[in-house]
């Protein structure tokens, strides 16, 4: 056979071999399971073994936090928890290794990067995660535990580059509190918990009547309401965690189970809904926020203000009749 063709015959079955292996590549990364799924996944030869002793160094403030996490996982598994060190550098920075030490870890990331950006490479020797900022430390070390729970190899976890950012500046989810049951302080714990474990960052409560309020204690029932001190401790549990607190009451519709109470009947639209056309009714709001904003850092707070079935049919009538049912609303908006 010519010299010539011999060459192009290795070519195409070089290019067979590295498209096969290319695909192999695609589906063993499509086959992670990882949530969110990262931005960047890249699948290499090789194996970390976690079926020995292992030495954690993390940030100093964070170092037995993450050991306790990934030690739960490792459990599992029936692996032993790994040592801590503080780590040293710059830069938020993590490894996971049988031998602590050598140089920090140097990662570049997108021009763009925010703070909740990482890098997280498995290699055989070590795995590291550096990150744009203490957030995405965290969500690195959230993808190494959902590796070791769900992606194991035998004792092994497989050797990848994982590079990952959010779309999203808040991600938020919520607990209907109000639907019931009512939620207690441990229940709301544990959910910040695993939303901050899917890298959600912002948690909410629906709230229509269900607060400990001072200034309106017939508001509140007894054995369900939320507490001040509870709302205050919410907040703290979640800071390290990287999730705020968004503040929530219903300030318009869905307002029976405060207008049902006979002080409050003057303020009736109809029996759900809050008069847009009295002053009291905008200070009794006054009141109710009053009580809950002061107690949370976040900047927004949602006033919720859906479903006004029979707006403009009660005392507003005669101003919709005016501007409309839409700019009774939009008024009461406003205020």
């Amino acid at each position: 056979m010519h010299a010539r063709a011999v060459s192009r015959v290795i070519g195409l079955g070089f290019l067979a071999v590295a498209g096969a292996f290319g695909a192999a590549r695609a589906d063993e990364t499509s086959e992670l399971r990882l949530v969110p799924f990262p931005k960047q996944v890249r699948m290499q030869s090789g194996t970390f073994a976690l079926n020995r002793p292992l030495v954690l160094e993390a940030p100093a403030a964070a170092a037995e936090r993450f050991a306790g996490q990934l030690a739960k996982d490792l459990a599992i598994g029936e692996m032993r928890a790994p040592q801590t060190r503080a780590a040293e550098g710059r830069g938020p920075w993590f490894r996971l290794s049988p031998k602590a030490g050598g140089a920090a870890p140097v990662a570049e990331f997108r021009k763009e990067a925010g703070e909740e950006e990482y890098v997280l490479e498995v290699r055989p020797d070590e795995i590291i995660c550096s990150a744009a900022g203490q957030p995405g430390l965290y969500y690195g070390l959230q993808t190494l535990r959902q590796l070791i729970r769900a992606n194991r190899r035998g004792d092994g976890l497989p050797v990848l580059e994982i590079r990952d950012w959010p779309s999203l500046r808040w991600r938020c989810y919520q607990d209907d509190m109000t639907r019931g049951p009512s939620s207690k302080l441990d229940t709301l714990k544990l959910e910040v918990l695993l939303g901050s474990e899917m890298k959600m960052n912002l948690f909410t409560y629906y709230m229509e009547h269900q607060y400990a309020f001072k200034k309106h204690p017939a508001i509140g029932p007894a054995n369900g309401s939320l507490t001040p001190e509870d709302l205050a401790a919410l907040v703290e549990y979640a800071r390290p965690l990287g999730v705020d607190i968004l503040g929530n009451q219903q300030s318009f519709g869905h307002f029976y189970h405060i207008l049902k109470h006979d002080e409050y009947a003057e303020l009736r639209e109809n029996e759900s809904i809050l008069c847009p056309v009295k002053e009291e009714s905008y200070r009794l709001l006054d009141d109710l926020y009053s009580e809950v904003c002061p107690l949370l850092p976040f900047p927004w707070f949602n006033v919720c203000c859906d479903e006004t079935w029979g707006l403009g049919e009660g005392p507003s009538k005669a101003l919709a009749e005016k501007i409309g049912v839409g700019g009774v609303y939009v008024q009461h908006m406003r205020r």
